[in-house]
């Protein structure tokens, strides 16, 4: 098993057609894209299943600016779900949700990269305000307001994103806590923990809960499969694990906010992904927020940092 991801970098070659007088030009092959065989992605799929740390990202670059209407049909493979790193475990589809007449690019390449190579890919739910309007079974819902919010509304919230991520063929959801009090986290990922994550009818779906500072209960825990703590800024204060939850269930992100990645800075990233609780447990694993910045890197590798981090939690075996 390889798990060794060869980055998809265009290289540019001085050659030229040679031609004679009759205008007659000869095509020749500068490089031919590399291909992996069906064991290459049957391992990476199978490693993915596997008891590991996991690397997490928040990726926003496939969808149009948020607000916009319509989709992107882009050249650059950093604006492709394709043009990940195939080892990646978890992405969060930071802006939108994908759908066939909604985003027929990103959502093609979300299917490739689920059913190739295993990666999931989760819902960006918003638990930060009460200004959500949605609707379900015809019904209109506004949870604008304080947070006394009726059990009907809560209900159908959890309907609702239940719906987005069934719809798009999702793996599951990342619930973003900012703003809600724990009683109310609970209450949704209580509701949401009947079906998915590990207390769930299909535990084979995420759920997950990520937080900047405020974390959410302990009563959250058993059914959660993860907790991700978030960044917005260069976390030069280090890890921060929190007692609420086991380890092995925490995945520390670090920010690759504009400046970062181009030019070679990855904070706090290569030591997240170093780091172990030292008691013979391991943690969760590590990511980014906004992925998107380290696509061009100063090593001329898309990602470069990033893959160094999946490589320092999960070094790769001969092929």
């Amino acid at each position: 098993m390889n798990i060794k991801i060869y980055g998809l970098v265009a290289m540019m070659a001085g050659a030229a057609a040679l031609t004679s007088c009759d205008t007659d030009v000869e095509h020749i092959d500068v490089q031919k894209p590399y291909t992996f065989d069906e064991t290459y992605f049957k391992n990476i799929r199978d490693f993915k299943k596997t008891d590991h740390e996991v690397s997490f990202a928040y990726y926003a670059a496939w969808a149009p600016v948020e607000g916009a209407v319509g989709f992107k049909d882009p050249a650059s493979l950093g604006e492709r779900l394709i043009g990940l790193p195939d080892s990646i475990d978890i992405v969060n589809l930071w802006m939108a949700v994908p759908m066939p007449d909604t985003h027929p690019v990103a959502y093609k390449d979300m299917k490739y990269c689920q059913e190739k190579l295993g990666t999931r890919f989760v819902m960006h739910a918003d638990a930060s305000h009460y200004r959500h309007k949605f609707e379900v079974d015809g019904v209109e819902y506004d949870m604008a307001g304080d947070s006394n919010v009726s059990d009907d509304v809560m209900e159908a919230y959890a309907r609702w994103i239940m719906k987005q991520v069934n719809d798009a063929g999702l793996n599951g959801v990342d619930i973003d806590y900012e703003g809600w009090d724990e009683t109310n986290i609970f209450r949704l990922v209580k509701i949401l923990g009947q079906y998915w994550g590990p207390m769930g009818e299909n535990p084979d779906m995420l759920l997950i809960v990520d937080y900047f500072s405020a974390q959410p209960g302990s009563d959250c825990e058993p059914y959660c499969d993860y907790f991700v703590q978030q960044a917005y800024s260069d976390q030069t204060g280090g890890l921060r694990p929190s007692s609420r939850y086991p380890i092995e269930k925490q995945i520390f992100c670090e920010q690759f906010g504009k400046g970062f990645g181009p030019t070679g800075h990855n904070g706090m990233l290569l030591e997240y992904a170093k780091w172990e609780p030292g008691d013979g447990r391991r943690k969760g694993g590590c990511g980014v927020y906004y992925l998107d910045d380290n696509f061009l890197d100063v090593s001329g590798i898309p990602y470069n940092a990033f893959r160094q981090a999946i490589q320092i939690m999960n070094p790769a075996v001969p092929y």
